[in-house]
Parts: structure tokens; C-alpha cells; sequence
């Protein structure tokens, strides 16, 4: 009996201790977060412990006796992007819902990457920003990481054809359809949670166009939890980032919020006269009511001033030295000034409210609104010398063969007197030395100043999204876009340079029209009540004061479905585009078509869009996309002189776009690959050019319109993992892209709306200009368990063409002595190719993981390591023609072009810290 007592209780004891020793558990269903549907094979690895589990045909996975404290769960899975959570353990369950994103949605943008890319583009419109444009997709990513140092834009397409959203509200600016990247510049931590779309694909915020969906997702509720401070230095768009993140991650009332602040500050190694001044502030709070309620309101913005780059002439560039000639600057008072500033504050304010009708239906609603200013120095000058220092006419090159000429290349080799630079002390005397005008008071009438032009945007959107999942997976997508877009354009006096006014009239006009009073007045309702030009100072608006207008409506909807192993998605969108002008001013030349609203231009906007995905297995698939669409032109192509009076572009239209791709899929482990080939043509497209014309000694306007483009290429790029972490990876894109036929076009007086010159612009078969349309890497990276980081990689450019002038390749300008000389026609028609160009970039950086609680890091990246200084990125023809008329022999010369170049070597440091 004794015996048998003392086993029960040896028994019990053990009992008891087992389940003192085991914990709780995990358990959780794994679904996508395109289809909520429940994802099966799974393999979801439990850490620290190693233990792993694989989920079941109904996405459910579950760890048993797990012991208290702070673990990760990694998932991975084919077709998913990979997915790594903290979770913490205590004596009951836990149970979890987990959210995949379908592979090449998600970019890899963390630290594991090794470097927080911070991409500026000197313009918008340039290129797509590294940080904005690479996904998990193997060509995409390797293709925005690496190509984005020669401006390259994946398959010829501008950034307008790019759709980016925020929170689903679409940020394409109204005016150009170009995104806006400036808006939230310098807060990589607060949008680095985005879904990305490539090619035709369409994404869960709208069907898209030709060139993918990005949207970035700022709701404090699914960024990740916890403090990050960074420090960058480097020596390439600025000298220092300091970037401060936290998020607080859903807290147990409901509550979550998120803040970020940065700047970014210092000058450009290369380019002197660049600089930032910038600020980056982000701030989100989200509330979630219960299970089905969720509203959230984020506030972001990014003042910034920064001196800009101009280009420059290479005889300009010879004569300095230097590639990176920066004529926008001069010396004052023993600093630099640069003349050419952009300086902007545009806050976006957004709600969003979903509501979770069932587990399988979803409504979103959003709305949101932009504004604040967005200013652009320049100087300017009134009947004085051209103050810019490369101006053609104080070049050596004009006065070939002369002693003038001779001493100008002396001159600007040593720099005499800062030839080089803008003169500002001789501004200054020149205005401070004018005489005194009775008609416009006490003072002296600058003519030297800084004009500041302005487009300050006052932007509304509203969205409202609804999708439902059916019970065969199959899913309902759609949604209804709504937008008014009002921009003031005006230019306003930012510095008189000493003098004390300016006088506020068209010089071109008083130049071309000079007894003529009222021709020349900016503002007649000013001349009416005063009898005199109005006078500006500080911070007045002259010249030009008008409101563009844009009112966008459209609806869409999409429908995927599966047929066994094919995928199928079919999409169309259907909308209304308005655009009209309203002239704040009466100008003086078009008395009853300067003031109040223009005609209204409307048109019916569309796309149809079809992908198909058929999948062999895991490791197999294939893709096809097609798609057509109707969009309204840009409001700066549809109006021809907006600053001036109300008249539309002639010949303007709805502009059209098809398009197809194809591609192969391959994915085994580590193994990725991706073959496609893309066919698309451009049809209608216009473009207006407003420049001086030396040869009609006046302002003009050049449209053109019925342009058509036609690009078609192959991407090919392949990750192969050779050992231990270390793997190959490369990428080639061969593309052709070219103007399929001669556009027509008109040339116009500016100062008369007179048509001085029509017919056809002669760009057929000539190539598109400012991208790589052949571009190749190979590349070694390395990645160690200890969390080393490294890699080394080769790019290859070619087929980059310089930006061509419509004027020289029409019959205005080819005279009977150029049509017999070949060499005079070809320097004048011909398109200039650039270079090819090699370049070698390297990276390295690590993590460090602190009691799994903290994380401390570094990158370094270095580009350009062979520090070649002789790369084109761009450029232009200038329109401008010199007309040489000796003994009745009339020929044109083409102004020397413009071109920017490639840093040399440039890095970037990171160093990093998250807890």
C-alpha cells in the first residue's frame, strides 16, 4: 500500500512538472492578401528552436508546448513573398491571422537589403526613383536598383504611365501625370510598406496602365512596431540624412499611431551651387472600432529648397575642365548663390475608413487633399545683357578666329574676373544705377531680378473601393475615382537685386510691338484705373496669374478567376476628363481672351485590360497581358500659351495607348528567372515647346500633335545561387523605341497667336529620347548567416539618344544651299547617339541582433568605382537656330546642345538602429 502510494505520488509530481515545464502554443491560419484565400504547403519555421510546421488545405498551421517568451515566425512559401513576425508566447494559445502578398508585390526595401536607397531626380519627371520602383520580380528588382544611375525608364515609359498610389488615393499629378516623388522625399521609413504591380498587371487600387501600380500603404496599424534612428552620409545629392521612425503597432484599445521625422542636408561633391535644405515630417493615427470599423488619418509633407543643376555646352564644359559646370551660380559676398532654387512645401492630408462587411467583403473609402507652394527661381533681365556666364554670345565659339575669341579661351580657362560665374555684384550696380522715374515713384527700376514661378496645387480626391471574394475564390474588385485639381500659375518677385521695383510689362512685346502701349501690358485692368504699368516688389506676382482646372471622374471594376491551372483577370475602366483655363489677368495683346474661362475641353477616358496566368507547376509559369486605353492630354499640351491668353493647342486629342507582354516564369528555391518580350504603340500625343526664336526675332510657341511612338524589346534576368549564400544574378533589357511617324505641327506667334510656320515634323523612324534602350548587369551578391551583405556589379549602357529639337527636322528651316550639302544636313537632322558606357558599383553592410530585441546596422554603397566622369545621362538640342546670310546664301546653324553627365564616384552610408 505504501508502495503503491508513494508511485501515485512520484507519478503526479511528474505530471505536474511536465505541465509546469510546457507552455502555450501558436496556432493561425495563413491566407493572401489579394484573394483572401487560404494558403496551403506553407513552411513556417518557429525561432529561436528551429521547429517547423507546414499549414493544412485550410491554411491552418499550429505549434504545441511552446515555452513562454519572444519568438519569430518565419512563412515561406512559392508564389508569396517570404514573411518574417514577432510573436510572444505565454501559458494559453495564441492564435494568429496571418496576411501574405503574392510574390513581385512586395519590394524588399528593409535593412536586410543593406541600404535605404534615397533617389532624387533633379526633376519629376525624370525617372522613377529606386525607392518607389523595385519589387521581388528579379528583372524590376535588379533593373531599379542598378539602371536608375543612367535615368533608365523600364520599357521607354515616362512615370505619367506609372500609376502610384497612396493609401488608394492616386498621386499622379493632375497637370502631367508625372508622380509626384517630391511630396514625400526624405521619409523612406513611413512609406517603405508598399504593394507593387509590374507591366500590364493590374493591382487592388485600380486596373493601372502600361508600366504597373505601386501603392504605398501608411496606416500605422501595419507598419512595423517599434523606434528606428538612422544617419546617412554621403557625397552625392546631399552630405547628411538623419531620419527619426516609431510605430506603435495596434495596441489593446484599438488605438495606433506612427511619426516620422527627417533632414536632409549639405552640397553636391561634384556639381557646385547644388544643395538641400530639406525636411521630411509624417504623422499617422489609426482606430479600429471593432472586428469590421477601421479609420485612419495620415498628414505628411517635405519642405525642402535645393539649388539645382543646369545644363551646360560641352565647349562650356572643355573650357572649365569639368563635366559638372554649373552655370546657375556666382560668388557673393564670399558664398556661393545659386539663381536657380526650387523651394517647396505641399502637405497631403488623407482619411481612410474601411469597413469589413464579412471576411469576404470589403468597402474602403478615402479622400484626401494636397496644397501649400511649389516655387522655381530664374533670373531675369529687361533690356540689359544676358547675365547667364554660358550664354552662347560670350563663348569663344562665336568669335572663331578673332582676337576677341582668342581671349575669351584664355579668359575662361583661367577664369579671369570669375568669368565663369553669374557677375551678382555687377547685378546689383547695374540696378542700384538706374535713373528715377517719376511715373513710378522714388526708387530704382531693377532690371536684373530673381523671378520665382509658382504651381501651387489646391488637389481633392476622393475613393471608394469595394471587393468581394466568392466562396470558388474567384474575386470582384471595383471602385469609383473622383478628382479636382485647380493650380495657380503664376511668378511672383523673389529678389529686385538692389533696385527697388520692377516694372511689370512684356518686354517681348514691347520689343516686337513698341508704340503700340496696350500690347504690351500684363495686367490691362491695372493700366485702365492707373494709366501706367503696375509696379512689383517682394513677394508681388507679375507677368502671368491663371488658374488650370482639371476634373476627373471615372469608375472600374475587375474580375479574377481561376479555370484549374489558369488565372485569368479582366478589367475595364470608364471615365470623364475635363480641362479648362482661368485667366486671373486681362493682358493687354488679347483683351478678350486673356481674363476669365476658356472653352472646356472634355473627353470620354477608358481601358480594357486582360492578364492571364497559366501555372505548369511551382516552378513553372506563364504570362500574358494585353491592354487598351484613351486618356485626356495633359492641361500644358492642350493649351498653347496658357500664360498668355485661352487658346487651345491645334490639333489636340485624346491620347491612345495599346499594349502587350508576355513572359516565362521560372522559380525552384533560390533559382529565379523571368524572360518577356512587350509590344506598344502611342498614338495622338501632343507637345507644346515655348522658346525665343532668333531667326523671327520673337517669343514662340511650337505645337506639335498626332505624335506616334512605337516600343517593343525583351527583358531577360536570372538569380542563381551558387554557394553558401553567394549567388548570380544579371539582367538585360534591349528595347526599341522610335517615333512611328511625322507629326504635324504649328509654330505661333506668342505675341499675336499668328501661325508663322506648319507642316510636318520629320521624326519618323528617329529614336525616343533620355533612356537606355539597351541596358545589361551581371552581378555577384553574397549574403552570410551572420548577416554579412555584399555585392559587386557591372552595367552596360547603350543606344542612348540625345533629346532632339522638332524645329531643325522641318522644311522652315532647310534652305536650297543645305539640301546640296550633306554634311550641313546631317549636323542639323541627324540625331546624336551617346557613348556606350561601362560602370562598376559595390556594396556591403551588416546586422547586428542585440538579446532579439535590437537591431544595429550598416550599408555602404559605392558607384561609379572606376570614377568615369565621361558618361552621358541626358541632354538636349536647343531649338534655337543662328540664321548666316553671306552674298545670298541663306543656311541655318543649330545652337550648340546641352548634356548632363554621370557622378564619378559617390557613396552612400548608412548606419541604423531599431528596437
Amino acid at each position: 500500500m505504501k508502495f503503491k502510494t508513494l508511485l501515485f505520488l512520484l507519478v503526479s509530481l511528474l505530471t505536474v512538472t511536465a505541465f509546469a515545464q510546457t507552455g502555450g502554443g501558436i496556432k493561425g491560419t495563413v491566407i493572401s492578401r489579394t484573394t483572401r484565400a487560404k494558403i496551403d504547403n506553407v513552411k513556417i519555421t518557429l525561432v529561436p528552436g528551429d521547429r517547423t510546421a507546414s499549414t493544412d488545405d485550410s491554411g491552418e498551421f499550429l505549434f504545441e508546448n511552446v515555452a513562454p517568451g519572444e519568438y519569430e515566425l518565419r512563412f515561406e512559401t512559392a508564389e508569396f513573398e517570404d514573411l518574417t513576425l514577432p510573436v510572444r508566447v505565454g501559458k494559453n494559445m495564441r492564435e494568429m491571422r496571418v496576411i501574405m502578398v503574392p510574390a513581385n508585390r512586395q519590394p524588399v526595401l528593409d535593412d536586410a537589403i543593406f541600404a535605404e536607397f534615397d533617389t532624387e531626380t533633379m526633376d519629376d519627371a525624370q525617372s522613377l526613383p529606386t525607392s518607389l520602383s523595385a519589387s521581388k520580380d528579379v528583372f524590376n528588382n535588379i533593373a531599379s536598383y542598378q539602371f536608375s544611375e543612367m535615368r533608365f525608364n523600364v520599357r521607354g515609359y515616362d512615370s505619367q504611365f506609372s500609376d502610384v498610389y497612396m493609401n488608394g488615393i492616386q498621386l499622379n499629378d493632375a497637370m502631367t501625370g508625372y508622380t509626384p516623388w517630391s511630396l514625400w522625399s526624405g521619409l523612406n521609413d513611413a512609406t517603405r510598406n508598399q504593394e507593387v504591380t509590374t507591366g500590364l498587371e493590374m493591382g487592388e487600387m485600380g486596373i493601372g496602365g502600361i508600366a504597373g501600380v505601386t501603392n504605398i500603404n501608411t496606416r500605422p496599424s501595419q507598419m512595423r512596431k517599434g523606434l528606428r534612428a538612422s544617419l546617412v552620409s554621403t557625397n552625392s545629392m546631399y552630405r547628411f540624412r538623419g531620419m527619426l521612425t516609431y510605430s506603435s503597432g495596434m495596441q489593446d484599445n484599438g488605438w495606433s499611431y506612427a511619426f516620422s521625422v527627417s533632414t536632409r542636408q549639405g552640397n553636391n561633391a561634384y556639381v557646385n551651387g547644388v544643395y538641400y535644405n530639406a525636411f521630411g515630417y509624417f504623422a499617422a493615427v489609426e482606430k479600429q472600432f471593432n472586428p469590421q470599423h477601421r479609420l485612419s488619418l495620415t498628414v505628411l509633407g517635405a519642405p525642402t529648397e535645393r539649388g539645382a543643376q543646369q545644363a551646360s555646352t560641352q565647349e562650356a564644359y572643355d573650357l572649365v575642365g569639368n563635366n559638372y559646370y554649373n552655370p546657375n551660380w556666382g560668388w557673393q559676398n564670399g558664398k556661393r548663390r545659386n539663381a536657380r532654387v526650387r523651394d517647396y512645401h505641399e502637405p497631403l492630408a488623407m482619411l481612410n475608413y474601411t469597413f469589413d462587411i464579412t471576411d469576404r467583403t470589403q468597402l474602403n473609402v478615402a479622400t484626401s487633399l494636397r496644397f501649400g507652394q511649389n516655387g522655381y527661381s530664374a533670373l531675369t533681365w529687361y533690356g540689359g545683357p544676358d547675365p547667364r556666364p554660358d550664354y552662347y554670345r560670350y563663348l569663344p565659339s562665336y568669335y572663331p578666329n578673332t582676337t576677341t575669341g582668342a581671349w575669351l579661351q584664355e579668359a575662361w580657362m583661367a577664369n579671369t574676373n570669375n568669368i565663369r560665374y553669374i557677375n551678382w555684384d555687377n547685378l546689383y550696380m547695374i540696378n542700384r544705377n538706374q535713373p528715377e522715374n517719376e511715373l513710378y515713384g522714388e526708387g530704382h527700376r531693377s532690371i536684373n531680378m530673381i523671378e520665382e514661378r509658382h504651381t501651387d496645387q489646391l488637389d481633392w480626391n476622393f475613393y471608394t473601393q469595394f471587393s468581394h471574394l466568392f466562396k470558388d475564390n474567384s474575386k470582384l474588385n471595383g471602385g469609383l475615382n473622383v478628382r479636382r485639381n485647380r493650380t495657380e500659375y503664376y511668378s511672383e518677385v523673389k529678389d529686385l537685386l538692389g533696385g527697388d521695383y520692377w516694372v511689370d510689362i512684356d518686354k517681348f512685346a514691347e520689343r516686337d510691338l513698341g508704340i503700340d502701349i496696350i500690347s504690351y501690358q500684363n495686367n490691362m485692368d491695372y493700366y485702365e484705373q492707373y494709366g501706367r504699368a503696375p509696379i512689383a516688389r517682394v513677394g508681388d506676382k507679375y507677368s502671368y496669374d491663371y488658374y488650370a482646372n482639371v476634373f476627373n471622374g471615372r469608375g472600374w471594376l475587375q474580375y479574377d478567376f481561376s479555370l484549374n491551372n489558369l488565372q485569368i483577370g479582366l478589367g475595364a475602366e470608364l471615365g470623364y476628363a475635363a480641362l479648362w483655363r482661368h485667366g486671373i489677368w486681362r493682358k493687354g495683346l488679347f483683351y478678350e481672351n486673356s481674363k476669365g474661362d476658356s472653352d472646356l475641353l472634355d473627353y470620354l477616358t477608358y481601358k480594357v485590360k486582360a492578364n492571364f496566368r497559366y501555372v505548369l507547376s511551382s516552378a513553372h509559369n506563364f504570362e500574358a497581358n494585353i491592354v487598351y486605353m484613351q486618356d485626356a492630354p495633359s492641361f500644358q499640351s492642350a493649351f498653347v500659351s496658357p500664360r498668355t491668353r485661352n487658346d487651345v493647342t491645334p490639333g489636340v486629342k485624346a491620347e491612345k495607348v495599346f499594349g502587350v507582354d508576355a513572359s516565362y516564369n521560372f522559380r525552384m528555391g533560390d533559382f529565379r528567372a523571368r524572360v518577356s518580350g512587350y509590344y506598344t504603340t502611342f498614338t495622338d500625343q501632343t507637345k507644346v515647346i515655348s522658346y525665343y526664336d532668333d531667326v523671327e526675332a520673337t517669343f514662340s510657341n511650337f505645337a506639335m500633335s498626332g505624335i506616334n511612338k512605337q516600343h517593343f524589346g525583351l527583358e531577360v534576368a536570372a538569380s542563381v545561387p551558387l554557394y553558401e549564400g553567394l549567388s548570380l544574378k544579371g539582367a538585360l533589357s534591349w528595347g526599341q523605341y522610335i517615333y512611328s511617324n511625322n507629326p504635324n505641327y504649328v509654330q505661333i506667334q506668342d505675341n499675336s497667336a499668328a501661325v508663322i510656320n506648319q507642316g510636318k515634323v520629320y521624326w519618323k523612324n528617329k529614336r525616343v529620347e533620355s533612356t537606355p534602350q539597351t541596358a545589361a548587369n551581371i552581378g555577384l551578391s553574397y549574403r552570410s548567416r551572420n548577416n554579412i551583405f555584399a555585392s559587386l556589379d557591372l552595367n552596360y549602357y547603350n543606344n542612348m539618344y540625345l533629346s532632339m529639337s522638332p524645329l531643325y527636322r522641318t522644311d522652315a528651316v532647310l534652305t536650297k544651299p543645305m539640301l546640296e550639302n550633306p554634311e550641313m544636313l546631317e549636323a542639323i537632322r541627324g540625331q546624336e547617339k551617346f557613348d556606350a558606357a561601362y560602370v562598376l558599383n559595390a556594396s556591403i553592410g551588416k546586422n547586428w541582433y542585440i538579446n532579439r530585441a535590437y537591431t544595429l546596422g550598416f550599408s555602404l554603397s559605392v558607384d561609379n568605382l572606376l570614377n568615369n566622369q565621361n558618361i552621358k545621362t541626358g541632354g538636349y538640342e536647343q531649338i534655337r537656330l543662328l540664321k548666316n546670310k553671306e552674298a545670298s546664301t541663306l543656311t541655318y546653324q543649330p545652337f550648340d546642345s546641352k548634356y548632363f553627365y554621370m557622378f564619378g564616384t559617390n557613396y552612400y552610408l548608412n548606419l541604423y538602429f531599431r528596437f
